[in-house]
């Protein structure tokens, strides 16, 4: 007789086909509320619309020639890295406090994509926003006329005014980069931080470069945010550093400066012409050079010991 396990499978086998069948047939019967398929509502779809459009239309802001193309996008220092991956905290340390980017195309352009990109970072200072252009521009830049002051970059231009640090980058062919900085640098405020440190430098034979160093100013580690002027006058290059433009500050600089060349053992003399205070410092370092203070800057001049240059820096603060 066959075991009743065998059975048991017998059974088993007999079923499985009505089992088959049954699930066949409930499976024709399926709830629509476990799968919809339905369109997406109308105000679903309003929205997308909507969203294309920002991100797509043109704006109806010109500038030189220009429109606005697509939405501006905003960054904070919480989300800088996104657009700036890996120099984020370069622009932060700086003094940043918020980045606007824009596309742009020519008037009647049929582009499918933006022929201008400007960069708007608020530096917070006109100081700041300076610092950093000189920073991305590199020594050998060319300067343009734009802004405060601008430069010429392999895709386009650099340029600072009031507390914005601008950068413009064209992505065609004879795209007018220059008409457009200057048409975007007319809409962008000089505010009450107008930055007049350029106006303070004195005019003493042509100008070379301007530098600006952030911090330790020739190995002084409290000597920062200095502006630095090269001069080519009577066959010598001079150079000339703002070490600060500020009342308030500077007193207390040339002060920490004397204090310097005393602990240091390095040798100075406080001298006079025409009703000019100055010194002269004897600096194993850097050669001798002249500490000059004004009625509202403290300037050191390198590169030259001929002390009739004090005449291009007014009288000293009464």
């Amino acid at each position: 007789m066959p075991s009743v396990r065998l059975i048991y499978r017998l059974i088993l086998l007999a079923l499985l086909p009505c089992i088959a069948v049954i699930l066949y047939l409930s499976g024709q019967h399926y709830d629509p509320s476990l799968i919809d398929f339905k369109a997406p509502s109308e105000k679903s779809s309003i929205s997308a619309q909507t969203v294309e459009k920002a991100f797509s239309a043109p704006e109806a802001k010109d500038i030189a020639g220009f429109r606005q193309f697509g939405r501006a996008r905003h960054f904070t220092k919480d989300n800088l890295y996104e657009h700036v991956d890996g120099h984020a905290e370069y622009f932060i340390s700086a003094g940043f406090g918020g980045l606007t980017v824009t596309g742009y195309r020519a008037a009647g352009s049929a582009s499918a994509q933006a022929e201008i990109q400007a960069e708007v970072f608020d530096m917070g200072k006109s100081m700041q926003a300076f610092g950093v252009l000189t920073d991305e521009s590199g020594e050998h830049a060319q300067e343009v006329s734009v802004g405060t002051k601008a430069f010429k970059t392999s895709s386009g231009i650099n340029f600072f005014k009031g507390r914005y640090y601008v950068k413009i980058s064209s992505f065609g062919q004879n795209v007018p980069v220059l008409a457009f900085a200057r048409g975007l640098s007319e809409t962008l405020p000089a505010g009450q931080d107008s930055f007049e440190a350029f106006s303070k430098l004195p005019a003493m034979g042509k100008v070379g470069k301007t530098r600006f160093i952030k911090e330790g100013y020739r190995g002084l580690d409290f000597l920062h945010n200095v502006i630095e002027r090269e001069y080519s006058a009577g066959g010598k290059k001079v150079t000339v550093a703002l070490m600060s433009d500020s009342v308030q500050e500077m007193n207390t600089l040339q002060a920490a400066l004397l204090t310097y060349f005393s602990s240091s053992g390095m040798h100075y003399e406080k001298r006079e012409k025409d009703g000019q205070e100055f010194y002269k410092v004897i600096d194993k370092y850097e050669g001798t050079w002249l500490l000059i203070p004004s009625r509202n800057a403290l300037f050191g001049v390198f590169g030259t010991e001929d002390e009739a240059v004090v005449k291009y820096f007014g009288k000293s603060k009464q």
